[in-house]
């Protein structure tokens, strides 16, 4: 349990190290402006990149902690939070997040991993066996109920990374919302 601390307070801490600075993302984009073309064969790919994955990880404490932070305990805790604070950023303006659950008109978790894979791959011109190295943490993010927004947050789980990636997707279309490929914290 206290592993699962650890890693929730360090994933705030990330959040909290990037609202200080002027965007939040490397690169935003609004509703529907970008969106990373996923073929069938790109499906396949991320589906063996996530298998891959799946078998590195097995047994590391990053993996273990984000599978006990379920969407449903990330909604848990946010309700007993009490108030977040609003940020202001130069690229989304005020910012106050809120948790949700998806609801049937959102893409699913397979589909928004496969967009966020390819986005980081397009734009920071990432491999998948760089990737393979990622265990994803999902958020499902609630500031404008009619815009949700998966964030899916890329955490080192072998030590063998020195970065960390945030993808923001649209819930509703799968198009991306923002980008952030950074160094990591400590």
């Amino acid at each position: 349990m206290k592993k699962v601390i650890a890693i929730f307070a360090a994933l705030i801490c990330l959040l909290g190290a990037s609202a200080g600075a002027k965007n939040l993302y490397d690169r935003h984009w609004q509703p529907g402006e970008y969106a990373p073309e996923i073929t069938g064969e790109d499906t396949a790919r991320y589906a063996a990149l996530w298998e891959q994955v799946l078998a590195l990880s097995a047994g590391t404490v990053v993996r273990e902690a984000n599978e006990a932070e379920t969407l449903a305990v990330q909604y848990e805790k946010y309700l007993q939070m009490g108030e977040v604070p609003e940020r202001f950023f130069d690229d989304v303006g005020a910012y106050t997040w809120a948790v949700g659950l998806p609801d049937e008109a959102a893409i699913s978790q397979e589909a928004a991993y496969a967009i966020a894979c390819a986005a980081l791959m397009e734009q920071y011109d990432l491999q998948p066996e760089e990737l393979a190295h990622y265990w994803p943490h999902y958020s499902y993010v609630t500031a404008d109920p009619q815009q949700p927004v998966w964030q899916i947050d890329f955490i080192c789980y072998d030590g063998t990374c020195t970065r960390v990636a945030t993808v923001a997707l649209y819930a509703r279309d799968g198009s991306v919302q923002g980008v952030r490929y950074g160094e990591t914290v400590g």
